[in-house]
């Protein structure tokens, strides 16, 4: 039974100060130390591998785990968190700009199929379809213990495709908006290649930072 252990980064400076991200936005210094402090927590779970988001938060995140447990460590940009209009980036999220464009986001959401596009965001279907897509990927991998560090949306969706795995995009949403997920939260999930079924057995265990 292959275990994946999902994580989501360490505070970064841009959840401290509300803004919108960017791929090179770090971990805050709160955030640097959560992950020293979840770094601890794998010395005691048995891992073979991580395989991190390659945004620098995600990276820093992994690089306190595999190095206080002599790990390996790769990126994959399918673990990149969701990309929404760059206009937003740097803007902080209280802002009137920001609140314009993401109500528009939500309002057309799922129109044209889920296709429909305000700029060069990521659209709802490339969104649920990359979520697929990094559930194939972590099958199909030959390690049975590993280590996900990636981002909040990203993770909210991967989990969804677990829960509901033929949903259509509608539901999918829905379920998706249930969430919160706080930095460092672990979730666990299995995979059993001979039913070829995931199943989510913990979702977002923050408990080692008291």
């Amino acid at each position: 039974m292959k275990k994946i252990y999902f994580v989501r980064h360490g505070e970064s400076e841009g959840n401290a100060l509300r803004i919108h991200q960017s791929k090179e936005t770090p971990l805050s210094e709160i955030g640097e130390s959560q992950a020293k402090i979840v770094a601890l927590r794998f010395s005691k779970i048995s891992v073979d591998t991580i395989i991190a988001s390659p945004y620098l938060r995600a990276k820093q995140t992994a690089e306190a785990i595999a190095e206080r447990n002599n790990l390996p460590l790769e990126t994959n940009e399918l673990l990149s968190e969701r990309r929404g209009p760059s206009e937003l980036i740097g803007i902080s999220h209280l802002s009137e700009q920001s609140k314009q464009v993401r109500a528009e986001l939500h309002t057309h959401l799922l129109d044209q199929n889920g296709d429909w596009r305000y700029s060069d965001e990521e659209t709802a279907n490339e969104f649920a379809k990359r979520a697929e897509q990094i559930l194939a990927f972590l099958q199909n991998r030959p390690e049975e213990n590993i280590v996900v560090v990636c981002h909040a949306l990203i993770l909210r969706m991967i989990f969804t495709k677990i829960l509901n795995p033929h949903g259509d995009l509608a539901n999918l949403y829905d379920i998706y908006d249930s969430f919160d997920l706080n930095n460092t939260g672990i979730s666990m999930a299995n995979y059993d290649a001979e039913k070829k079924r995931w199943q989510m057995s913990c979702i977002n265990d923050y408990s080692h930072l008291g």
